[in-house]
């Protein structure tokens, strides 16, 4: 009986045992259950912050910074959390993920950030989107699913931010209302040459007479040639012209540089006298060019080597490149006659095609006229561009009276007749580029580079091309050159607008220097600087609706809500485009149930 007794004993301990261990197996799996259900039940316990709070874009991306905390007794110790933020548009089917974080309870051995379940902790997550438009007026969400031993629990996503700010995107609106919009892109401000309003101009009338080799006086044929006939019409013209004076009139004789020097030293003197007598008879009957001194006598050198040297480079002749040489080898007339001479093939060239054209007086009528009104000016510019002097027509192309055709048509003659003047080239260049002809712009600002390699100007504007083509490194290149060169304000204004397209609002602000406009109060707005923002768009003389409406945003970031209403009503006034824009502006979220500010854009 005593074993009996000993061996139920025991059996009933190895059954008090195995239902212990059952026990403690049920309750296990049920508390991993509940453990789960627990933490998504409670799960609107976490606290949820978000950094900056609504988010902001800068330089087309959105950063997002958000802290998850946990309260104490509430992570399961063998559990994961995985979180998962995501941006969702509001006015769009369109959603995106950002990169999910992996949490653990402190009994899991694995490598993510462990929060304790006595004391609880916090995470902090980090990720950045792309921008665009549909993600303005969106949801920041953020969802949860706790797992454990191959089960989970998923909860719903917690809404923790309302919108982006893509307040740096007004700087396209800067642009307009800064300088006007340049090309597809909208890209810059341009630099004209300029010059003064010219008070008076000075043109000439010109006359050339030819003379027999070795002869002083001109034959009659000369003397009776149709370019005599209109010369003396012309002058003539302007001695009784009211708004024009006849000055003087200036004679240069010439000899060609065959021959001896002596014998052609003579023969400029001669003909200068012979043109002088010839003048004086065709203008007899012209009132005051008969006094002293009125017409003048030029010196000039015995041989003409200037003129040759010019007209055989402008000549076809066979040999043009061996008589060139010989004038830059030598300096001594005698010397560069008796080379010449050699080359006997070029030298018969040079009897019949180069040297008669250098026997010859230049005779020029100097004409002063009166001060062009604006008007007469922006009339000759459309329809006789000839007509103005070289200062007149480059003051013409950046004058306010003439309007973009205008303006090329006189900067097209302008390059024709002045076409070593790199100001014609640029200013062109500007006129195409403000008619988004981008590569014909191009093209006459690379002309204006390689007349004056060193024009801040010129730079400037190829940068402003190439900003348009939607090259920005090279746009920023150009800028930075013309910065240097000139320190010019157009060059560092188109560089801060690059600074807030690239999110550095600080360099902006420097790059904008002092004058006011709308693009460095947005710079400094968005540099945290509201105070100095408010003073420079107030000094903006502008009665642009986007002033307005960024006057709302700097009272907005005050909290200002009457400066809020009022600005925005102004804006909404001028341009009903600003209504639906402040709709979806997450700037003034917090005024969003204010009746003042409902009442003006609804």
């Amino acid at each position: 009986m005593l074993n009996t007794k000993i061996n139920i004993v025991v059996i009933m301990k190895k059954v008090t045992v195995n239902y212990l261990a059952l026990m403690i197996a049920t309750a296990f799996v049920a508390g991993g259950c509940n453990g789960l259900k627990k933490m998504a039940d409670n799960a609107n316990l976490i606290q949820r912050s978000i950094e900056p709070n609504p988010l902001e874009m800068h330089a087309g991306k959105v950063p997002v910074s958000i802290t998850v905390t946990f309260p104490a007794k509430y992570f399961d110790k063998n559990a994961y959390l995985i979180c998962t933020p995501s941006l969702s548009s509001t006015t769009e089917t369109k959603e995106v993920k950002l990169k999910s974080a992996t949490l653990q309870g402190e009994k899991v051995k694995d490598n993510n950030t462990t929060i304790s379940y006595k004391n609880g902790g916090s995470y902090t997550y980090k990720d950045t989107v792309d921008y665009v438009d549909a993600f303005k007026k969106s949801d920041l969400l953020l969802s949860f699913e706790a797992t454990k031993d191959g089960e989970s629990e998923l909860v719903t996503a917690f809404k923790i931010g309302d919108g982006v700010i893509v307040t740096p995107l007004l700087v396209e609106e800067g642009l307009k209302v800064d300088n006007g919009t340049v090309g597809d892109n909208g890209a810059g401000r341009t630099i004209d040459a300029k010059v003064a309003k010219p008070t008076s101009s000075e043109t000439t009338k010109d006359l050339t007479v030819f003379y027999p080799m070795q002869k002083s006086d001109m034959t009659s044929s000369e003397k009776k040639k149709n370019d005599v006939k209109s010369f003396v019409q012309a002058v003539t013209d302007v001695a009784n012209d009211d708004k024009t004076e006849l000055k003087s009139i200036q004679v240069a004789s010439y000899a060609s540089p065959d021959g001896p020097e002596d014998i052609n030293s003579k023969l400029v003197d001669g003909r200068g006298k012979t043109s002088v007598n010839f003048v004086k008879d065709q203008l007899k009957k012209v009132q005051g060019t008969q006094a002293d001194n009125f017409i003048q006598r030029q010196t000039t050198a015995a041989e003409d080597w200037d003129g040759f040297k010019k007209a055989t480079e402008e000549s076809e002749l066979k040999d043009k490149a061996l008589i060139l040489r010989v004038l830059s080898m030598y300096s001594d007339p005698v010397v560069r006659e008796r080379e010449i001479k050699n080359i006997s093939e070029a030298y018969t060239d040079l009897k019949g095609d180069i040297l008669p054209k250098l026997r010859r007086s230049e005779i020029k009528a100097i004409c002063q006229s009166a001060e062009k009104t604006e008007d007469e000016i922006a009339k000759l510019a459309k329809e006789n561009p000839a007509e103005l002097t070289q200062d007149e027509a480059l003051y013409a192309s950046t004058s306010k009276l003439a309007d973009l055709d205008a303006k090329q048509n006189v900067l097209e003659n302008y390059v024709s007749r002045f076409p070593e003047d790199w100001r014609g080239y640029n200013n062109l260049g500007n006129v195409y580029l403000k008619q988004n002809k981008l590569d014909k712009a191009e093209q006459n600002l690379n002309k204006a580079n390689e007349l004056n390699s060193n024009e801040a100007a010129v730079y400037n504007n190829l940068g402003v091309v190439a900003l348009a083509k939607g090259d920005t490194e090279k746009a920023k290149e150009y800028f930075t050159k013309a910065k240097n060169i000139g320190g010019n304000e157009e060059a560092g204004y188109n560089l801060g607008v690059l600074n807030i397209k690239d999110g550095e609002y600080a360099q902006a602000v420097s790059n904008f220097g002092s004058t006011p406009s709308f693009n460095k109060s947005l710079a400094q707005l968005l540099n945290k600087s509201n105070k100095d923002a408010n003073s420079t768009i107030n000094s903006v003389d502008s009665e642009e609706a986007a002033v307005s409406y960024l006057k709302a945003v700097i009272a907005a970031r005050d909290g200002k809500v009457d400066d809020v209403v009022s600005n925005l009503k102004d804006a909404c006034k001028k341009d009903s485009y600003w209504k639906d824009y402040a709709k979806t502006d997450v700037e003034f979220l917090k005024f969003i149930e204010n009746e003042a500010f409902k009442s003006v854009i609804d």
